[in-house]
């Protein structure tokens, strides 16, 4: 039998005097378990994760942790926090001293010291701390969005090393892909409740398809059961009042033996009636189900482009510093494309986004491209005033119906009101893209519109971004999204560019039907084809070697792994020249 390395009951956690969650079931986690952690923006999942690792008490309940753990905390501001929790002092120690190796592995190339950590960027620091974590052997790891600042190859040795590793593993996360292919369970908190769904991220939407489907149909029944019972209530009070009426033709004394006779069926008629009102009394009451209240965008505003081409990119490039970052991009892009701009941190999406968006050198836009621009800081509102007013200066709507779609993305009410300086940063990305939408804009940039966004926002913003009769170019991390949205891929790799339709890009694996814009020769697309194909297997490859190296088992030979590990890297190196 398994021995548990957690086990939570009863849990209460307020906010205030308001319950922000409470658990009905007892809930126990052991090894090899994979459990996902969703809800909302301010359902409480970070809050939960602070309970589960000690650093906050519940106002009810016990969480009872065996064994060592280590925990992960949000990567906020510059380096963010990373805690090590439950381990001795010489474990800590250890941990400390594993982050560098387990780093050099992680991120295939030198490891970063401790003094260069204060100025690495997000990505360097969440690939260190996720090494940190693999490296500590910890019976449990708890993280809190490990997939922050990761791009998509981080993003796929994260979830090697998760399904690789012999512990338990608590996390929250908004990356559907990686809910699904890890996790083992989905722990929901809707509504204030804690519920736990077996399988992955699929598996728990159509468990609570199904559970909220069935919860319809209990309302519907009882609805009808005490709109029935309640008519026939209404009928014999109906009946009964009308037979206190003495009729004109009868003699007062044939009225009164009316009324005796009348009084004994009266008296039959309020015993039945009590009967049917304890009938409604026991009937056990079904709530109906709450209709989720998810942003939905608004995609009318929109003037459509007659041009062969919104934008086109001829002969752009960029450098930063001494580092080319892509060099030559020759495409077109045309009405109603979406194309996703994917690669590794600092391969230049957001430059060239900025780019298309200034008409840098090299990009000429269409006379009829309106285009808004999403910025992944976020640096496109007035702090100092509200909400609404920061809208409905980009907008040409009517202020009813800007209310309308602020309602619908979730800025009811007083909410509306709110400075931007004082909302959340889910908050900030829902109140940008209903700018975008409610502006007069036939072409959307988008700088990873989905930071910020829980699950359930990321699935409508997909519908919106679908729904909507324009072009979009964006640039993310978020494999569902470019999936589910794109049409085509531009991908930038080491200084090198890639044209492909969507069809042909899935997870970075088939570069198959790749081909180059206007003005490239077929060998100049074939010798690109070949590099990233190539690169892609040894990247594969050098990733599974650093997950079996990171996860030691007792029949695996280190010596040969090690020796192919240092192969793979320098092949990689030799490809990079």
């Amino acid at each position: 039998m398994m021995i548990p390395c957690m086990i939570a009951e009863g849990l209460q956690v307020y906010i205030g005097d308001r319950l922000l969650f409470e658990q009905t079931e007892r809930w126990q986690v052991g090894a090899g378990d994979r459990v996902g952690i969703v809800g909302a923006n301010g359902a409480g999942k970070s809050t939960l994760l602070a309970v589960l690792a000690g650093r906050l008490e519940p106002d009810r309940g016990s969480v009872n942790r065996r064994g060592s753990f280590t925990e992960m905390l949000q990567l906020t501001g510059g380096r963010g926090d990373a805690a090590v929790i439950g381990l001795n002092s010489d474990e800590a120690a250890m941990t400390a001293q594993s982050e560098l190796e387990m780093d050099k592995r992680w991120r295939a190339n030198e490891p970063l010291g401790s003094k260069e950590l204060a100025t690495s960027s997000g990505g360097e620091i969440t690939r260190g701390r996720i090494a940190a974590l693999f490296g500590s052997g910890a019976e449990l790891i708890i993280a809190d969005e490990p997939t922050s600042h990761l791009d998509q190859v981080g993003i796929i040795r994260l979830q090697q090393a998760f399904k690789a590793y012999n512990g338990a593993v608590v996390f929250v996360s908004h990356d559907r892909d990686l809910l699904d292919a890890v996790c083992t369970s989905i722990l929901e908190i809707d509504e204030g409740k804690l519920t736990v769904y077996q399988g992955g991220y699929k598996d728990y939407q159509e468990q609570k398809a199904a559970e909220i489907a069935r919860r319809q149909f209990e309302y519907e029944q009882y609805a009808a059961e005490k709109a029935r019972l309640q008519q026939s209530l209404f009928e014999l009070k109906q009946n009964a009042r009308s037979r206190k009426l003495n009729p004109e033709h009868m003699s007062p004394m044939e009225a009164k033996w009316g009324q005796d006779a009348r009084g004994t069926k009266q008296a039959k008629l309020d015993k039945f009636g009590q009967s049917i009102q304890k009938r409604i009394d026991r009937l056990e009451v079904k709530e109906k189900p709450r209709k989720a209240e998810i942003p939905l965008f608004d995609a009318h505003a929109h003037e459509p482009c007659r041009s062969k081409h919104i934008i086109r990119l001829e002969a752009v490039s960029a450098a930063c510093g001494e580092r080319r970052l892509f060099h030559d991009i020759r495409i077109g892009i045309k009405p109603g494309m979406r194309v996703a701009i994917v690669g590794a941190n600092g391969s230049g999406k957001t430059t060239l986004l900025r780019m298309m968006m200034e008409g840098a050198a090299g990009v000429a836009k269409s006379p009829s491209c309106r285009a808004g621009y999403f910025r992944q800081d976020l640096q496109l509102f007035d702090d100092s005033r509200s909400v609404l007013d920061n809208v409905r200066a980009a907008s040409n709507y009517e202020l009813s119906h800007i209310r309308t779609v602020l309602a619908r993305t979730l800025f009811k009410g007083e909410d509306a009101l709110k400075r931007v300086a004082d909302i959340s940063g889910g908050e900030r990305v829902k109140a940008a893209l209903a700018m975008l939408f409610l502006g007069s804009y036939n072409t959307l940039l988008l700088d990873e519109p989905t930071n910020y966004l829980d699950v359930f926002a990321r699935e409508r913003l997909e519908e919106a971004l679908n729904a909507y009769p324009g072009t979009i170019v964006f640039a993310s991390h978020d494999r569902r999204l470019i999936r589910t949205v794109a049409t085509h891929i531009l991908q930038l790799e080491q200084g090198r560019w890639l044209w492909t339709e969507a069809g042909a890009f899935e997870g970075r694996r088939d570069m198959s039907s790749a081909s180059a814009g206007k003005g490239d020769s077929r060998a100049h697309v074939a010798s690109n084809h070949e590099l990233a194909s190539k690169r892609l297997v040894l990247e594969y490859e050098l990733a599974e070697v650093v997950s079996r190296l990171s996860i030691r088992k007792a029949d695996d030979d280190i010596e040969e792994l090690d020796k192919r590990y240092r192969q793979l890297l320098a092949e990689l190196r030799g490809l990079k020249k």
